[in-house]
């Protein structure tokens, strides 16, 4: 399946494709991406692969036919991913488009989204340029990311003060990873029946959630989205694509250093390029 990834930018899209991509994923992307392209032009796309399976045979053919007759309308694809095979399909792709595409591991998505951005270019000196002085900006994008729990209510509560204080837009994320079970020793997946309908509830769930966590939000136009996807990769991802400056998370921390390096707060601690508050609980 694809889902979208809200972006900043008017000339860059990006999503998440996740599992084995069917013949219906392209038929509700495709002409989303169309609409995209006749709005702003040519793009640059950034694809996350997530929990990838590839494609089934007649979704693999509607993805060459589409990027043979749009050849033009793209100006850079970053795809991030897992994997070597990832990146060799990625290399293989190159040799059938004009377009520059090039593959990240998942630990560059920062530099997939500089890429696009081109920011290798806009930040070329020559030899007689000095960089300049490190220059403090008030905080204008929060993002709390929340698993609704009492440590997430004190992110927030947190997160809420800063945004009044700097006049700040807030966002809140929530991410939902896919109940997937698998073989240890074999490849092979198996989905339960009820698998996807049970997927569906959960997500609804966590929408309704989120909605009304945004409405006790005493702010204007508080956005939030559920998304799916590990918590921290998910995390770091929507931060780049909205340019969040700061990332607002809770933390359990009831069991020492330990506990905590392996959170998913540690872990979007280490990983993000913008500033980051980890609020715990008192004891």
């Amino acid at each position: 399946m694809f889902q979208e990834i809200p972006v900043f930018e008017d000339n860059i899209y990006a999503f998440k494709a996740t599992g084995k991509l069917t013949d219906e994923d392209y038929q509700q992307f495709l002409p989303r991406l169309t609409t995209l392209i006749h709005k702003y032009g040519p793009l640059s796309l950034l694809i996350e692969l997530e929990d990838f399976q590839g494609w089934e045979q007649k979704a693999a053919w509607e993805d060459m036919q589409y990027g043979l007759q749009h050849d033009d309308d793209f100006d850079r694809i970053a795809i991030v991913g897992e994997n070597r095979w990832q990146k060799w399909m990625t290399a293989l792709g190159n040799l059938f488009t004009h377009t520059k595409i090039r593959f990240f591991m998942r630990d560059e998505l920062q530099q997939a989204w500089d890429w696009l951005r081109k920011a290798d270019e806009k930040n070329k000196m020559s030899d007689e340029e000095k960089p300049a002085p490190v220059n403090i900006q008030p905080y204008r994008h929060i993002l709390v990311a929340t698993d609704f729990s009492r440590h997430a209510d004190a992110a927030l509560q947190r997160a809420m003060e800063l945004a009044q204080y700097y006049d700040a837009r807030l966002s809140l994320v929530h991410a939902i990873e896919h109940m997937i079970y698998q073989y240890a020793d074999v490849e092979m997946v198996i989905v339960p029946n009820n698998l996807f309908a049970e997927e569906r509830v959960m997500f609804e769930h966590a929408e309704a959630q989120l909605a009304s966590m945004a409405k006790k939000v005493k702010l204007p136009d508080v956005q939030h989205e559920v998304l799916w996807g590990s918590p921290k990769s998910t995390v770091l991802s929507y931060a780049e694509a909205q340019n969040v400056d700061l990332i607002v998370t809770g933390s359990h921390g009831r069991h020492g250093l330990a506990r905590l390096m392996g959170s998913t707060a540690s872990g979007i601690l280490h990983g993000a390029r913008c500033d980051v508050t980890v609020v715990k609980l008192p004891d």
